[in-house]
């Protein structure tokens, strides 16, 4: 078996990003060891993530290196933060994530209308929608459970990837 460790602009050290979450985050992950495992996680989501993108906007267009890397940064921070506090979920999870990626590649498609391709500004815009749909909907679905629907609760239900 042949590995390869590829090494690019996308792989910077979640230890890094993690400097910019709340102390209560920090505090939740407390080894170097630890913060590893969670980033090499969190990376594997990510793939799945794209892969799941690029099916969503097919070859209706291309999607620009900014945007990539916004999009990447964007729920990369985002996903650290909910592994962080719920743990590793993306088994049960996975088919919600996926969806919601295919929601964001549909979005994007769409605001990229009349542009040679998918710039960051049109990520931007469907990431927008896809967090407002996902925090609605865990609002909803927490009112139905009968738990705090309320704009600051700190469990999303579903949306928790998303919206954290």
């Amino acid at each position: 078996m042949i590995r390869q460790d590829a090494r690019n602009d996308f792989s910077a050290s979640a230890i890094d990003r993690l400097a910019a979450l709340p102390d209560m985050l920090r505090e939740k992950s407390s080894s170097s060891a630890d913060l590893k495992a969670l980033e090499h996680q969190v990376e594997f989501i990510l793939d799945e993530c794209f892969f799941t993108l690029g099916q969503a906007v097919g070859m209706r267009t291309t999607i620009d290196y900014d945007a990539l890397a916004w999009i990447r940064d964007r729920f990369r921070a985002k996903f650290i933060a909910a592994m962080s506090a719920y743990g590793n979920r993306w088994e049960e999870d996975r088919a919600n994530v996926t969806g919601v990626i295919m929601m964001l590649g549909e979005r994007a498609v769409r605001y990229a209308e009349g542009k040679p391709s998918i710039d960051a500004e049109a990520a931007k815009q469907a990431a927008a929608d896809v967090e407002r749909h996902c925090a609605l909907h865990a609002r909803r679905a927490a009112r139905r459970q009968g738990l705090d629907a309320s704009e600051g609760a700190a469990t999303r239900i579903a949306g928790y990837w998303c919206t954290w």
